[in-house]
């Protein structure tokens, strides 16, 4: 009799309900009757189209100055003193250079009188005392720009952490569904990039734009005191520069906002190529990931290029009109100075002067109005996930929190449909009782609502109707952490973090135990470890406990990451144990060991087991199987069998027909057991004595952690300008604008000259004079109308392609590396991305506005140290090399200590980086170990580190920096006797560009040529270009020996050799960690052999193209990853063309998908979300086994391709690979032996050799490891 534990009536469909979704015509699917021109790219088009709350909220955070503004908010009360400091240091820094005006028309009036007739001695000893006034302003200058920088800059650094550990815990607290959208963007690039330009627009940019409202103010209150009629008549050109700045910098601000956004969206496509790049190359899809993110470079070149005439336009009209103003206030102020309204020339001068400056602080404003919009776009961008709503808060603290939990949990009529899909309803009236202290089993077909069951337990959604009690209460009544606390989820795909195996378990810890001693810790370690029968092999390797595990585990096999997640699950003791496909990665023996131990730690604790091996189930109190959202049938596994339903047909399914009673099972099991143990305990012992060639490893170390080639900045802009001929004219207008904009500084000097001479003259030919040289400077203002208007216009063209094309060489140099590249530790997907996102646009800020600038002020330099040399070659070398030397020496400091600042900074952002992109990319995994608290510690810690040394190090950075701003009063105190204009006014500009701009995109430059430099061992090359398989042919493995570089061990593969005849069905078969998935990886070319080599037709793998080569395979995965983009997008993945309806068609249907992407209500466009989470483990290995057999290949690799599928769909994809296996060769790398009895050749594995061979029949009368095997995974005799 079957139990019933309140379930409903079991109820059985009929064969006709369940066909008659196959039946529809594959028309209903979705797929448009005119294939779409565009390809991978236009996929995340359509998924945003498709999702217009989401596109709606989007657009609604443009990025305003309401943003910026909103980010001093996470400024700390002693951040806000620092600021105050700041900003009033700023105010008076910029008031200084209007007191110096008071002194300089005193002195030009000075210089006039000893004109006239003065007194030498009086007219010296006058000099004398306005020069030490000079001295003055610079010390008092010196000392608080110092100090105001600093103050301002420690503000920004630490108001910028805060923000970012704000974003990193809200995007923590988001529910589950948020992240299945995959709007976000990628969090390194949030992260980092965005940080880093919100720091830009709150830290120097910020001091030096109130330092020019400070200059601004100060200038005309000067000018209006001494002489307010003229300074009115002056004052006439501020109007028009601000409603021209004003209007170009409202058109930059929307375009700056989607740029940022088009760039998020790039970022999150990168992050999903590079975090799965075997799939990447397993499939050749290189190209298709190129080209999808270069589409998003097309729309953000497109879009950037907006801003081309606008930022013409806005340098040269400021430009224009502070010139132009000059011009006019020197022929109006010699014309009141002829009618006597101004009876002394240096009140001339002063008002003039004071005019100019407060003009020209415009452009020390509205240039940092870009920093500013740049910041507020990316704060827009962070603060849309900071304000993003959470239905589910994991760190709230509100909620029932009772001390103890007794684990009965019962669902009532639960109804559920995912978010994004809400017309396809998942459970449907699903009434279910789980006994506390027992185990119960939920079994049934690929999307039948089992999974979805295990995320509404761990409240990752909330269901649309119904409940699910726990103990009695309703589980939203409890505190989401404590819930969580209590539960324990062992998924099908373990996620394991960066770190150590022992920092790995150790997250598993709840409460105080988060506190005890590590040496307390480490012994909880190793128990959990016993038990999951981890601990021989992790001991096993050279640091033990202490061996890192790399991004994703990429170190270890995928049964040494199951082994190690079911530990970190078990540590915290828990009440109730979810165990979703737990040991569907373990080979048999592993599986029945832990299948023990999980029984052992289940004893008292709820437990409710999903599973599609049967085996694992079999012991379980009630066994639930489940189809179409409702429960089919419930009951014990010998209930079930006897009522011959569905579950009986299965467990049929499942069995390999071993006919063997009890006794012989465990006596053949533990005969293998021991000599598998002697096998662990002398691979072990050779492990341990292993050492790879420490040379050889050393030096490819020293060159792939280099990330720089060390060349100078002038060597570094001589390649960029070669390779980019093609910019040429663009380059010879920024030159011929940086010339004339460089040149018009001395022809200043020369006409200020001439101006102070006209005031010496008498009659008409003195207005003549007068209002010739006027007209010069209104002249020059018209050059520089015409110069800087060209540098605004080229330098934004050039900056905007050369982004676009340097992060499109970058994508496809990573893509294209080798996975020995990525093995490394700061090769992490999350590194990576924050560099495709950040030296870019360092690059672009070299070879764009700062290129010009430079011409500019080396003309500038050049012709002013000629001209001063030229009118008196004594002063003239003792303003040059002495002057001149201090800000260039200044500057020149703050660079050297600047890049060591950047390179000390530089290894841990893109870690910070990688640490949020890891959380958000495992985010279920986090939130089911209520891990978020830990994470934020560790990012924090990680953020305070680097904040520290940034801090420590500008103490130091801004001394010359500061000395920098402030030395052009030293010049001018030096050459004030000779009066030049070009001393006193022009250096400024000069030491704020090689002081701030050139250190910061110094080591960008180096990193992309650096990139070019790194050679993959498996690439395209000349020798093999073109050459492919010829045929189909014997693969065969001649003595093939493997070591994994960065796993300090031994050989991972000792001796292979075998043969495959083309068109057979072989299968690898053996325990974890035996060398199998490692034989598909070599097959792959993922990795070459150390020594044998590998054939194909008799032709050396290694001499073909490895884009050639793997066009011949495909490849599935045990978790195989979905890209963002349409179903149909991710099925063509692996092909060149844009495959047919027919192609798909059939695709989908050997694959047994065609049923469930029909279900879907937009067919094959429907969207598959971040990482393809919208869809169950099942549905996503169909999919993907579609992807595999579209291309047709002639090799076909399955690594547990089918481990994920229910036993129906496993039989029928089974049989289709079977069709496939007669046309194609296969190679099968598998624990379920079900799918590999009928193969050609059976290759046992045993500790890196062949074991055992032959087929099922063949190996079973040898009765050793094989049969052994068998006989662990036979259902019947139960």
């Amino acid at each position: 009799m079957v139990k019933d534990y309140n379930a409903p009536p079991i109820t059985r469909q009929s064969s006709d309900t369940m066909e008659e979704t196959v039946e529809r015509p594959f028309t209903a699917i979705g797929i448009p009757d005119k294939v779409d021109a565009e390809k991978f790219a236009a996929t995340n088009d359509k998924e945003s189209n498709k999702n217009p709350e989401e596109k709606e909220a989007n657009e609604e955070k443009d990025g305003s100055l309401k943003d910026y503004f909103r980010v001093f908010t996470y400024a700390s009360t002693a951040d806000r003193i620092l600021y105050s400091l700041g900003l009033a240091g700023a105010i008076i820094v910029g008031a200084a250079l209007p007191l110096m005006t008071l002194v300089f028309g005193q002195s030009t009036a000075e210089f006039n009188q000893q004109a006239t007739g003065q007194d030498s001695s009086t007219f010296t000893s006058n000099i004398n005392n306005l020069v030490l006034y000079f001295v003055y302003i610079f010390v008092a200058r010196f000392l608080i720009g110092y100090l105001g920088t600093l103050c301002i800059c420690i503000a920004a650094a630490r108001t910028t952490c805060a923000l970012r550990e704000d974003f990193l815990d809200k995007l923590l607290r988001q529910d589950v569904a948020h992240f299945d959208k995959g709007g976000s963007g990628s969090a390194a690039t949030q992260v980092t990039t965005n940080g880093n330009r919100i720091n830009q627009g709150i830290a120097e940019k910020l001091f030096i734009c109130v330092q020019g409202i400070s200059l601004f103010l100060s200038g005309f209150i000067v000018a209006l005191s001494v002489q307010w009629k003229l300074a009115l008549i002056v004052m006439s050109i501020i109007p028009a520069i601000f409603l021209i700045t004003g209007v170009c910098i409202g058109l930059d601000a929307p375009i700056e906002a989607r740029v940022t956004k088009i760039y998020s969206q790039a970022g999150t496509l990168a992050q999903d190529a590079i975090s799965s790049i075997r799939t990447i190359h397993a499939f050749g899809a290189h190209q298709k990931i190129v080209d999808g993110y270069e589409s998003y470079l097309r729309k953000a070149h497109k879009e950037g290029n907006k801003k081309s005439v606008i930022y013409g336009v806005l340098f040269s009209s400021q430009t224009f009109l502070v010139m132009s103003g000059t011009s006019l206030a020197f022929w109006q102020g010699f014309r009141m100075f002829q009618s006597g309204e101004i009876g002394d020339v240096g009140t001339v001068f002063t008002v003039v002067l004071s005019v100019v400056l407060g003009a020209t602080a415009t452009l020390l404003i509205f240039p940092q109005f870009q920093a500013f919009t740049n910041a507020s776009s990316a704060a827009g961008e962070l603060f849309l996930i900071i304000d993003s709503p959470s239905t589910l808060d994991p760190l709230s603290v509100e909620g029932w929190q009772p001390s103890s939990c007794n684990g009965e949990i019962i669902v009532h009529d639960l109804r559920f449909a995912y978010p994004a899909r809400p017309s396809a309803q998942v459970l449907q009236g699903l009434s279910l009782s789980i006994p506390a202290g027992k185990t119960t089993a939920l079994v049934g077909p690929s999307g039948c609502g089992k999974s979805t069951l295990v995320g509404l337990l761990e409240r990752w959604y909330q269901p649309t109707s119904g409940q699910i009690l726990l103990d009695g209460r309703d589980i939203s009544e409890y505190n989401t952490k404590w819930l969580r606390s209590n539960i324990r989820l062992i998924q099908q795909e373990p996620t394991l973090f960066q770190g150590t195996i022992f920092e790995n378990v150790v997250k598993g810890l709840i409460g105080d135990q988060k506190d005890l001693p590590a040496a307390k810790q480490m012994k909880l370690v190793q128990e959990a470890c016993k038990n999951s029968n981890a601990h021989d092999f992790i001991e096993a390797l050279p640091e033990g406990y202490h061996t890192q595990v790399g991004e994703r585990a990429s170190m270890l096999s995928g049964g040494q990451r199951q082994r190690i997640s079911i530990a970190r699950s078990i540590i915290s003791n828990p009440k109730i144990l979810l165990f979703d496909e737990a040991t569907s990665a373990l080979d048999p023996r592993a599986e029945k060991v832990v299948q023990s131990a999980l029984n052992r730690v289940s004893i008292n604790k709820t437990t409710l087991i999903i599973a599609h091996k049967l085996a694992t189930v079999m012991a379980a109190d009630n066994i639930v199987v489940m189809k179409d959202g409702q429960i089919y049938e419930q009951g014990t596994h010998h209930e079930l069998i006897k009522s011959d339903g569905l579950y009986a047909a299965m467990v049929r399914a499942q069995d390999l027909g071993t006919k063997a009673n009890d006794e012989d099972i465990q006596k053949e099991l533990l005969e293998t057991q021991n000599v598998e143990d002697s096998l662990d305990r002398k691979g072990a012992l050779q492990r341990t004595q292993s050492h790879y060639n420490a040379t050889e490893l050393e030096r490819e170390v020293e060159h792939l952690a280099a990330g720089t080639l060390g060349y100078s900045l002038i060597k570094c802009i001589w390649i960029m300008l070669k390779e980019n001929f093609d910019l040429r004219y663009w380059y010879a207008a920024t030159i011929v604008g940086g010339i004339i904009g460089g040149g018009t500084y001395p022809a200043q000097a020369i006409i200020f000259s001439r101006l102070v001479r006209v005031f010496t003259l008498q009659g008409s030919e003195a207005q003549e004079q007068a209002n010739f040289w006027a007209l010069m400077f209104f002249v020059l203002a018209l050059a520089n109308l015409f110069a800087y208007f060209a540098i605004g216009l080229a330098c934004n063209s050039i900056g905007q392609t050369l982004t676009h094309r340097y992060r499109k060489e970058m994508i496809e140099r990573i893509i294209s590396f080798d996975q020995e590249f990525f093995d490394r530790p700061e090769n992490s997907s999350g590194a990576l991305t924050s560099k495709l996102s950040s030296a870019p646009t360092a690059l672009q800020e070299l070879m764009s506005a700062n290129l010009g600038l430079m011409f500019n002020i080396l003309v500038n330099i050049t012709a002013s140290s000629a001209l001063g040399i030229a009118y008196g070659w004594k002063l003239g070398l003792t303003l040059v090399f002495g002057g001149l030397t201090i800000i260039v020496a200044a500057g020149y400091y703050r660079i050297r200590i600047d890049q060591k600042l950047e390179v000390a900074t530089e290894e841990q952002f893109p870690g910070s980086a990688g640490l949020a992109t890891e959380a958000v990319t495992s985010i279920r995994t986090v939130s089911m170990l209520t891990l978020e608290t830990s994470i934020m510690r560790q990012y924090s810690d990680t953020l305070q580190a680097i904040t520290r040394k940034v801090i420590k190090s500008l103490t130091f950075a801004l001394l010359p920096y500061a000395l920098s701003q402030s030395a052009d009063f030293l010049v001018m105190a030096l050459g004030f006797w000779y009066g030049s204009r070009l001393i006193a006014s022009g250096e400024y500009n000069t030491s704020q560009f090689f002081v701030i701009f050139i250190a910061i995109v110094f080591g960008a430059a180096n990193y992309i040529l650096w990139l070019r430099t790194v050679k993959p061992n498996i690439r395209e090359s000349d020798e093999t270009n073109g050459k492919g398989p010829s045929s189909d042919g014997v693969i065969a493995m001649e003595d093939v020996e493997f070591r994994y570089k960065q796993r300090n061990a031994s050989r991972v593969l000792r001796g292979i050799s075998m043969k495959i005849k083309p068109g057979a069905f072989a299968a690898f078969v053996g325990p974890s960690d035996c060398g199998k998935s490692t034989v598909v990886s070599l097959l792959l070319r993922f990795y070459d052999p150390i020594s044998g080599y590998i054939t194909l037709n008799d032709q050396n793998i290694s001499l073909m193209s490895p884009q050639l080569y793997r066009r011949y395979m495909s490849l599935v995965q045990q978790e195989p990853p979905l890209y963002l983009g349409s179903v149909r997008d991710n099925i063509a993945l692996g092909l060149e063309h844009e495959p047919s309806d027919a192609e798909i068609q059939e695709a989908c249907r050997q694959a047994n998908v065609l049923e469930f992407v029909a279900s879907l209500p937009e067919g094959l466009q429907t969207p598959c979300g971040s990482k393809g989470l919208q869809f169950s483990g099942g549905q996503r290995q169909r999919i993907a086994i579609a992807r595999a057999l579209i291309r047709q290949p002639r090799l076909l690799l399955l690594d547990e391709a089918t481990s994920a599928l229910d036993t129906q769909s496993e039989r029928i994809v089974q049989k289709v690979l079977d069709e496939a296996a007669m046309t194609r060769t296969t190679i099968a790398v598998a624990h379920r032996l079900s799918t590999i009895r009928h193969a050609d050749v059976i290759f046992v594995m045993e500790d890196g050799v062949i074991a055992e061979m032959g087929t099922h029949e063949e190996l079973q009368r040898l009765r050793g490891r094989y049969f052994a095997t068998c006989l662990a995974q036979s259902l019947d005799q139960a």
